[in-house]
């Protein structure tokens, strides 16, 4: 995922209301543990959604939306 790509959040019966909702990514955040780098990492991305709220998700709690161009 990269900035600017379109999401969908994957598991709309949890605490939030964004399941059936579009966001836009707004940060990619890679991170490493310095203390156990083999074991301890991730990818955090922030999202924002379309009611303004700005929140963070692990890259595995999101779908891209894929977006057909019609223009030919």
């Amino acid at each position: 995922m990269k900035v600017g790509d379109l999401v969908k959040y994957l598991h709309p019966d949890s605490f939030n209301d964004y399941g059936d909702q579009v966001g836009i990514v707004a940060e990619v955040n890679v991170w490493v543990d310095k203390g156990a780098p083999d074991r301890n990492f991730g990818v955090d991305i922030k999202v924002l959604w379309p009611n303004g709220q700005i929140e963070s998700f692990d890259e595995h709690e999101l779908d891209l939306v894929e977006v057909v161009n019609e223009a030919g």
